[in-house]
């Protein structure tokens, strides 16, 4: 028997070391050409790590005229963690190892839970390569590259490994990596629908492990368990969960109408014969970088493959104590996953959304409730195939399945046009702009009537600049309360050559920065030729200097600062994004103290430990106090979130 055990042993470091060698081979060729990846929802999140701390360690996040983002400050830890690295090595190879990191993490994470759940190694390693290599995987989590979607993704195995086995082990080991994990993967939850997706199959989970045991007192044990981890849980993620809890009620809520409408308007790209080939409509269909060669019948046939391994696996194992688990988890998985497709998904979705509105972060359920249906897939695929007992016939459809059926992942094309390189004179504009110390803010032209661009250097998504510049910029639409306003009215009134000083005056902008790489066609702006035709009429604008396709234009005023008072002198410390200390000189009678950032009933001014009350909005937008109070003193302005701030 040792002898055995210690084979298992060995061939176990051999599988793991394939697993690590697997994603290692698809990241080199992702890479290749030094080249940093960046574009779609996640813009340039991962270009420079200290400038992401800067951003993510408030619940208030310096964009535009700010706005309240509690789903951000979960990202703290990676960051401090790519942050370390980028001090020794590059933005370029600081993510690709995070991604080697995120790849290896999620197959050997799936490899422990097979081999909890089976007792198999063969079949725990290759339930690890396919959850890696398939379609699902290829398309909505690496070929969206979605930070979110990675943790999701990784942790998603290892969160129920270490789940299952403090709830049949009860060993305080299993409980502190359960906690420890969730503070490392705690990026997951910066989208709030991953917390259905880890939770729900843990639930499940619990009940599964209830019916198989038999004793009462075995029953109750269990339950205690699971309570007693879901409170340490709660309590250990605090630092996060009450900043949302907070703060969600000042986010802009739709109707259940419109997430209605959007659930239905996505459900059409994944109906139930796209779920069980893992494959999403649009991704696939012919917009897709990837439609060729998925168009191609022979590749389609792999699909058909696939799923026989995977109902031949399913079938075959029912005698597994986990099966009805994992088929549990199949079932929901593919409801959720299908949307408003039948049967049953618009009226169980239009009951969830107008009882529980926060579900609605499910309105686009197969990306971020997919890896619920892709992880007891996997599974079933490793079982179905260690059936056949050909060891060839098993190594080509494995080559089929995880090689040939997503070619796209081995030649680097998942990344075809998202890999670039940011322009020199982007640092050079930065740091330029870095030498002034106004707090003034930055607006970039052409102003876009929307949130995405695409520039001459390859870089198409999310208007980026909060990731290239250092100051505060304003750069696009932000669906949010009160900014998108004034920031389309400052976008109407210099399209259409109106008086727009007052705009810049009451936002704060200081500098003006026109992008001549933009592709105004794809933006929907006006050309950057009109812009300094436009600008050129203006006399309190004027031309500092010019950096590659970068001009930098000022903005000359008196009234440009971040606080200002219709009374006393004023001078303010910023500490935080979220705290202002202001020395208030010689104050003779009621003044107004206006806070040019984006209103919001958390921000509260105190004075002297009192908090005073007439906070309204200015400028249609931002915050301002009656101050009752003469003389000389010190007032703080505070973003209040925690009860003793």
């Amino acid at each position: 028997m040792p002898k055995i055990l210690r084979f298992l042993k060995k061939s176990e470091k051999y599988f793991i070391l394939i697993l690590v060698i697997l994603p290692l081979v698809c990241v080199l060729v992702w890479f290749k050409d030094g080249r940093i990846v960046a574009g779609g929802e996640e813009g340039f999140s991962s270009w420079k790590s200290d400038r992401m701390l800067s951003l993510f360690k408030s619940p208030w996040y310096e964009t535009g005229t700010g706005i309240p983002i509690p789903f951000y400050v979960q990202r703290v830890p990676f960051y401090y963690f790519t942050a370390f690295l980028e001090k020794i090595f590059s933005p370029t190879f600081t993510q690709a190892f995070s991604l080697w990191l995120f790849i290896s993490g999620g197959t050997i994470g799936m490899f422990y839970l097979t081999k909890e759940l089976t007792k198999q190694n063969k079949t725990a390693l290759l339930a690890g390569i396919f959850y890696f290599l398939n379609l699902y995987s290829l398309s909505q989590i690496w070929g969206r590259f979605q930070f979110s979607g990675f943790f999701a993704w990784t942790y998603l195995p290892l969160f129920l490994f270490l789940w299952i086995r403090w709830l049949r082990d009860g060993k305080f080991f299993w409980a502190i990596s359960f906690l420890t994990s969730s503070i490392i993967f705690s990026h997951t939850f910066s989208m709030p629908a991953f917390l259905f997706t880890l939770w729900v199959p843990a639930s499940i989970l619990i009940l599964s492990e209830c019916l198989r045991r038999k004793n009462p007192i075995d029953i109750k044990k269990t339950i205690f368990r699971a309570a007693i981890l879901c409170f340490l849980w709660i309590v250990s993620n605090l630092w996060w969960l009450y900043p949302v809890g907070k703060l969600v009620g000042s986010l802009a809520a739709e109707s259940t109408e419109y997430n209605i409408g959007s659930l239905r308007g996505v459900s059409g790209y994944f109906p139930t014969g796209q779920i069980l080939f893992l494959r999403q409509g649009f991704l696939f269909g012919k917009d897709s970088l990837w439609f060729s060669w998925y168009n191609q019948p022979w590749v389609g046939l792999i699909s058909v493959l696939v799923l026989v391994i995977v109902v031949v696996g399913w079938i075959s194992s029912r005698k597994l104590q986990s099966w009805k688990w994992l088929t549990t988890m199949a079932f929901v998985g593919w409801f959720i996953s299908k949307g408003s497709n039948p049967p049953f998904g618009y009226g169980f979705f239009y009951w969830l959304f107008s009882n529980f509105p926060f579900m609605a972060a499910l309105r686009n359920p197969y990306e971020k409730f997919g890896i619920v249906w892709l992880l007891p897939y996997s599974i079933f695929f490793a079982l179905g195939l260690i059936k056949i007992k050909n060891k060839l016939a098993r190594i080509g459809i494995l080559f089929l399945s995880c090689g040939v059926l997503v070619w796209p992942m081995w030649t680097g094309d998942i990344y075809k046009n998202a890999r670039v390189k940011v322009p020199d004179y982007y640092k050079q504009a930065n740091d330029y702009l870095n030498q002034g110390k106004s707090s003034g803010r930055i607006l970039m032209f052409p102003i876009i009537p929307g949130d995405g661009v695409r520039y001459s250097w390859g870089y198409q998504g999310i208007e980026p600049s909060e990731f290239l510049f250092d100051k505060v910029s304003i750069s696009k639409m932000l669906r949010a309360k009160y900014f998108d306003d004034k920031y389309f009215d400052l976008y109407r009134k210099f399209i259409s050559e109106q008086d727009y000083g007052r705009n810049l005056q009451e936002m704060n902008i200081k500098y003006l920065v026109l992008h001549h790489d933009l592709d105004s066609k794809v933006s929907g702006a006006s050309s950057s030729a009109e812009v300094v035709e436009t600008l050129s009429k203006n006399p309190q604008i004027k031309l500092l200097e010019k950096f590659g396709e970068l001009d930098i234009y000022e903005f000359k005023s008196e009234n440009l600062d971040l606080f200002k008072t219709d009374g006393p002198e004023i001078k303010y410390t910023k500490l935080s994004p979220t705290k202002y200390d202001i020395k208030i000189n010689d104050a003779k009678k009621l003044y107004t103290l206006i806070f040019k950032t984006t209103y919001d009933n958390n921000w509260i001014v105190r004075i002297n430990g009192k908090v005073q009350e007439n906070h309204k909005m200015i400028y249609d937008y931002a915050n301002a106090w009656d101050i009752d109070r003469t003389g000389s003193y010190n007032i703080e302005v505070v973003y209040k979130v925690w009860p003793w701030e």
